[in-house]
């Protein structure tokens, strides 16, 4: 099974031009037609990059009611994910500014989780936002980048598993939920989706901290989640967990989601309305749109999407997850991540980078008692670093610093393609691209 590229073509001597996502822009080699096992990418449906028309369709038609009838006289709170993903976050905003011009006041929350606070993006963002809801007439509105360090938090109780619900006193007793998300799949919360608004999104560190540690659960994986429309795909106990902390959240308050699915600047899906609804029939389409099963190969290269899924290892590394799949026990991966960022934010190095640096049995020997966020980062990397031969990296980080981290830095990946070949003129090399929002499945 081959998807290949927009634009992509067989030169004269059957040699495969191929691109890769790289930080800003894209990288090109060659790989024999012979030895190309397929390029992977998110399927290319019926994408629009109307978003203003298609969001306002959505709206116009929600899941239950309409979210100017919900807000009307109402305090409302709108969560918006962060820097990191990389969401048409100005269209979603404008779209729905002139549906809240009704309600008595508007609190705008970047929903960060435990990722960096003051990024110059998340400014970017709430200086975005600010302009959109001024110039959309809104009479009274705040909007705050969520620290999960923060000492205004309020104590919501625990979920039936023990996370304690400790979360951002802002985001807390308003009449209405309003949660932004694009959707795509999550190597341990199944789906990005609007719940990841609420926990780790405006929760504070040791919510997270409880839930996350559920990543190193096998159950907390990619294709599950409570609101799978398939119930053998429902057991994920940290999604689960998600969805506990988010109803004891909104108790007595109306959420609403609107809801994308996107491939660079074009729109593959959307819908809007009720929680679960929305987040189900993004699911549907994400199994058909991003997910694959494919025959295990010995040699794989793999892209996250560029910048910002490639903003640094730690965010990079979600691609490795989600595409693992697809190399064959003692393969080889070739990894291509910019990393403008380095290795990790700061408050992730010491648990995932520096932990990393550690022999590969260290690093999964030592996470089996208290854990801390983070760790699972490592433990997932070292996994699949004893499984794997080698991963090859190419990146903008120093050959020290990636050498550190039980990987092979690469000069040139044309040079790697090339040795692969020598070394068995047969073998065959599967391409994976925007590896953050595939889910690739062994057959």
């Amino acid at each position: 099974m081959l998807f290949y590229s927009n634009g992509s073509k067989v030169n004269e001597d059957y040699r495969m031009k191929v691109d890769l996502a790289y930080g800003d822009s894209k990288i090109e080699f060659d790989i024999p037609d012979e030895n190309l096992a397929g390029k992977i990418i998110p399927k290319q449906v019926s994408a629009t990059s109307d978003f203003k028309k298609e969001l306002n369709r959505v709206l116009a038609n929600p899941h239950g009611p309409q979210l100017d009838e919900l807000v009307r006289s109402r305090n409302v709170c709108v969560l918006v994910e962060d820097h990191t993903r990389d969401a048409p976050h100005r269209e979603l905003v404008s779209s729905i500014v002139p549906l809240l011009a009704d309600s008595n006041m508007v609190q705008f929350i970047i929903t960060t989780g435990s990722h960096e606070v003051n990024h110059p993006a998340n400014i970017e963002i709430t200086e975005m936002i600010r302009r959109v809801a001024s110039d959309g007439g809104l009479d009274s509105f705040d909007v705050l980048i969520h620290d999960c360090q923060t000492d205004d938090i309020a104590d919501l109780g625990t979920t039936s598993r023990g996370t304690p619900v400790t979360v951002n006193a802002r985001a807390i007793g308003h009449d209405v939920y309003v949660s932004l998300s694009d959707m795509k799949a999550h190597y341990f919360a199944g789906y990005s989706n609007g719940l990841k608004n609420f926990l780790p999104g405006v929760c504070a560190f040791k919510t997270i901290e409880a839930n996350h540690s559920m990543a190193l659960n096998p159950n907390s994986t990619f294709g599950r989640h409570p609101y799978h429309p398939n119930h053998s795909r429902r057991d994920n106990p940290l999604a689960d967990d998600m969805r506990e902390a988010t109803e004891i959240m909104t108790k007595n308050a109306k959420v609403f989601t609107l809801a994308v699915i996107t491939s660079g600047r074009k729109l593959l899906w959307a819908d809007a309305g009720r929680l679960q609804p929305v987040i189900a029939r993004g699911i549907e389409v994400l199994d058909e749109t991003a997910s694959f099963i494919v025959d295990s190969v010995s040699k794989i290269i793999v892209s996250p999407g560029g910048y910002p899924q490639d903003k640094s290892l730690y965010h990079a590394q979600r691609g490795l997850e989600l595409t693992k799949n697809a190399v064959a026990d003692g393969g080889e991966i070739l990894f291509v991540a910019e990393c403008r960022d380095g290795v990790a934010p700061p408050e992730a190095t010491e648990n995932f980078f520096n932990k990393l640096k550690a022999p590969i049995d260290e690093v999964i020997a030592s996470i089996s008692g208290e854990y801390h966020l983070y760790e699972h980062k490592a433990y997932k990397f070292a996994e699949l670093l004893r499984r794997v031969s080698s991963v090859k990296m190419y990146t903008t980080l120093d050959k020290e610093t990636v050498e550190s981290a039980h990987l092979e830095k690469a000069n040139e990946i044309q040079a790697v393609v090339d040795s692969w070949i020598a070394e068995d003129p047969k073998t065959k090399i599967l391409v994976l691209d925007h590896g953050n929002k595939l889910a690739i499945y062994a057959s």
